[in-house]
């Protein structure tokens, strides 16, 4: 079972959009995680990129992502219910520890929740980008400025799954003792074969001559309609973020009581949000194996 999102090729239409558009649309989804603090706009945002993710068949990966993101998700809200103690209503009177008062208010759980929220919509953001936009062509875009650095994170790209890999096996292997070692072991094991396969990984590419590899040339390509598409579900995603800023559709206060608006623009931007996730996904998938320069 795999536990981190991984790149698979498919047929959808975000998937055959080249890599930069893919990635401009999942970057205004996080943009729009960060712009907005109302639960039912964040609730829409993952909504959103739910109906993104059901339409390029990476609904697990997006899954992956947001479990990922649950235990630091948690920790926020624990943290900030203990340490921030404004608000009108007490839901927890604890004792006293190191001279202070431990009392937890609805308005703190709130606020960390709000804030938890906001880091699963960002997770299920990067759960997508993980498994529907090509990292060889994303890397492809930043070897036009420096080739050196698009190929040291080609590389990190590559092997951070590789030594995943090697990390269970190790596991497996481990438990199959009689006297099972302990995790420590077994990353100590992990990190000396990380760096073995970086000296191997050096010495091949010292053999192949990358070191006298000079910047590429990029050749333009048109663009397809499933590039149009999702460019379009990307900036109206980033507009539906900025204008709902403009026009106020983000009332939510956690202090010092919890004020939170519903009305017409809010439900209207939700409602955007939503559509603009499933934009994409509406019309026919473009044939597997299309490359975009």
């Amino acid at each position: 079972m795999r536990l981190i999102p991984t790149y698979c090729p498919r047929t959808t239409p975000l998937h055959s959009a080249r890599a930069g558009v893919s990635a401009s649309l999942l970057g205004a989804f996080v943009l729009a995680a960060l712009l907005f603090s109302n639960p039912v706009l964040l609730a829409a945002v993952v909504g959103g990129l739910v109906l993104l993710a059901a339409g390029a068949g990476v609904v697990a990966d997006l899954r992956r992502g947001a479990l990922l993101a649950v235990p630091v998700a948690i920790v926020i809200v624990v943290v900030n219910a203990l340490v921030y103690r404004e608000g009108a209503h007490v839901i927890f009177r604890g004792g006293v520890i190191l001279g202070r008062r431990i009392d937890i208010t609805l308005e703190s759980a709130a606020a960390g929740g709000v804030a938890a929220l906001r880091l699963l919509a960002i997770a299920c953001a990067f759960g997508v980008y993980s498994a529907a936009v090509d990292p060889d062509q994303m890397l492809r875009l930043f070897r036009r400025i420096s080739y050196r650095s698009a190929l040291t994170g080609s590389l990190a790209t590559r092997l951070a799954q590789v030594l995943h890999r090697d990390a269970e096996r190790m596991s497996e292997a481990a438990r199959c003792r009689p006297r099972p070692p302990g995790r420590g072991r077994v990353l100590l094991a992990v990190l000396s074969r990380s760096l073995d396969r970086a000296v191997d990984v050096a010495a091949a590419l010292e053999v192949r001559g990358y070191a006298a590899a000079r910047r590429p040339l990029g050749g333009r390509t048109r663009w397809s309609r499933h590039d149009v598409r999702v460019v379009s579900a990307a900036a109206l995603v980033a507009g539906i973020a900025v204008a709902g800023r403009l026009i106020g559709a983000n009332g939510f206060h956690a202090y010092p009581t919890i004020s939170l608006a519903l009305g017409p623009r809010e439900l209207l931007v939700a409602v955007a949000l939503l559509v603009a996730g499933a934009l994409p996904a509406a019309g026919r998938s473009a044939r597997l194996g299309v490359a975009h320069g």
